[in-house]
């Protein structure tokens, strides 16, 4: 039986570096890779940089580590895997992790204020799996050498990984109602074109893996047309995440974020103060709080209290209590059965009325939908 051919992509693929006292030079695929981890930093210092509530970043910040760790592996490629074994592993972690972080990331999208769910997760580990699949299947070759010399492992590696792939995207058959629900929304159309982009950008990728590891393509273009498919895909997710998902991220206003140096040490304090009050008095379940009334029980002139929120939290007093309410309006729709008039009022609001017209321009959806949608989410 004659022997499969090595996927060369993640281990031989790039051409011998040259490098002289006068010039340093670098292959097609090293460049294409260089670029794809300069545009990966670009966007986590953009999110470093603009993002005020962390834990709704931790998908978008987990794709574009895992996606530039990919380029950061192929590009020292040459360098670094003479010395390293299982190097070629790394690479190809660092590709097939991509699939299942888009899932996440895709289901936040569709959900925006909501991250995904921890019985979600598994599929993270469909990766793992795939590589101790590799590992079973490669030992049947008896000659294989481990870990460097078995060209069966890297075929094996590949395939298993496109299963791993293709199982994480089967999973998002299961969020179609969020997408139908997604696309007859207000401002929904966008999220929407840019979730199915991303579907099929994924799929193509998984194709192409898959003619990869056959006759049909040589091993340096393989290499070449991986890197410009992440190259695109790095691209697609970067450029248009800012612009469609502002809400899950929280992006600082450009004001708040070029005067934010302003605030002294007093005024830093004062925001911690402001947190304490919110956090653990929730003022804001209060309908008729207002800033004059957080003003006199902190003690400070209305002017600089408006100047710490704007600057602190990116917003105006008003959008601050409001959000608050909603996020807890939020939880109360989802775990209990109270309802919807009572919720509003227990959280803040004076009138059902306000209360439907802000959930609405915060969560795209009227509570009673979102409470709906919750419910056909589990029993599905």
């Amino acid at each position: 039986m004659p022997r499969p051919r090595p996927f060369t992509p993640f281990v031989k693929a790039n051409k011998k570096v040259m490098i002289t006292p006068m010039e340093l030079r670098f292959s097609i695929p090293e460049i294409l890779s260089l670029l794809g981890l300069v545009q990966c930093v670009y966007v986590l210092v953009h999110i470093g940089l603009q993002t005020i509530n962390w834990r709704q970043a931790i998908w978008p910040s987990l794709f574009f580590l895992c996606a530039g760790g990919a380029f950061f592996l192929d590009f020292a490629n040459g360098y670094l895997s003479r010395f390293l074994p299982f190097y070629f592993v790394g690479q190809w972690a660092g590709w097939f992790f991509l699939p299942p972080l888009s899932v996440l990331l895709m289901t936040q999208i569709a959900q925006v204020n909501r991250l995904p769910s921890i019985h979600q997760l598994w599929i993270l580990g469909l990766v793992p799996l795939a590589f101790f699949m590799a590992l079973m299947g490669a030992s049947t070759d008896t000659a294989c050498r481990f870990p460097s010399d078995c060209p069966l492992l890297w075929d094996w590696l590949v395939v298993t990984g496109i299963a791993a792939g293709s199982i994480s995207l089967a999973t998002l058959s299961s969020q179609l109602h969020l997408w139908r629900a997604l696309n007859r929304k207000k401002g929904g159309k966008e999220r929407y074109w840019l979730i199915l982009v991303l579907l099929f950008t994924n799929l193509f990728y998984l194709f192409f893996m898959l003619v990869s590891v056959s006759p049909i393509m040589a091993a340096d273009q393989a290499l070449v047309v991986r890197t410009i498919l992440g190259l695109a895909f790095v691209y697609l997710v970067g450029t248009s995440l800012f612009r469609v998902y502002p809400q899950a991220l929280e992006i600082r206003p450009q004001s708040a974020r070029t005067t934010s140096s302003l605030l002294s040490g007093e005024d830093l304090f004062l925001a911690n103060r402001i947190d304490q009050m919110l956090v653990r008095e929730k003022i804001y379940h209060e309908p008729s709080y207002s800033r004059s009334d957080l003003a006199r029980e902190l003690e400070v002139p209305e002017s600089r209290l408006s100047k710490v929120i704007n600057l602190h939290y990116g917003k105006t007093f008003p959008q601050l209590l409001n959000e608050r309410r909603v996020s807890d309006s939020c939880y109360f729709l989802e775990h209990t059965e109270t309802s919807i008039k009572k919720i509003a009022l227990e959280c803040g609001f004076n009138s059902i009325g306000s209360f439907n017209r802000v959930f609405r321009q915060i969560m795209h959806e009227s509570p009673g939908e979102y409470r709906n949608r919750l419910k056909e989410n589990e029993k599905q």
